[in-house]
């Protein structure tokens, strides 16, 4: 299984990464900030989000493949992208969008797409860590 935990910076994503990785038995946390500094990509223009994004897929998909439940933690602002995962038949794909009103000024990307279907909406402004992880167990089972 692959779980994408999408939305804008400071929405939650990471913290629910990490609580979420706790509750199942085998799984790991591919974080969009991690995978940048492992491949050394600075570039936040849409280009290089692109790469960071489809390089972290491919990755996630390794260790699906290898019965590990991966927990994609990144903003992942394209839909198109997000869907595309989704719909590859060889993989169980859920997708989780966070949001919150906590977002830090200049952190956000302006041309972030909210998904339009198949998907769990979380506000992590109204739901606890806890909370949100059981809203999300209880969705990917």
């Amino acid at each position: 299984m692959i779980i994408i935990l999408t939305g804008q910076p400071n929405s939650g994503k990471t913290t629910l990464a990490y609580a979420l990785k706790e509750k199942l038995s085998c799984a790991g946390i591919l974080d969009g900030d991690e995978i940048r500094a492992i491949l050394n990509n600075k570039d936040y223009s849409v280009d290089g989000r692109k790469r960071n994004i489809t390089t972290s897929f491919l990755f996630a998909k390794i260790l699906s493949n290898n019965n590990i439940t991966a927990i994609l933690a990144l903003v992942n602002p394209f839909r198109e992208l997000r869907e595309q995962l989704k719909n590859d038949s060889n993989f169980n794909v859920k997708e989780i969008y966070l949001h919150s009103k906590r977002f830090r000024e200049g952190k956000m990307v302006d041309y972030y797409e909210p998904p339009l279907n198949n998907y769990l909406d979380i506000d992590t402004d109204t739901y606890s860590v806890k909370q949100s992880v059981t809203k999300i167990l209880d969705y990917i089972k």
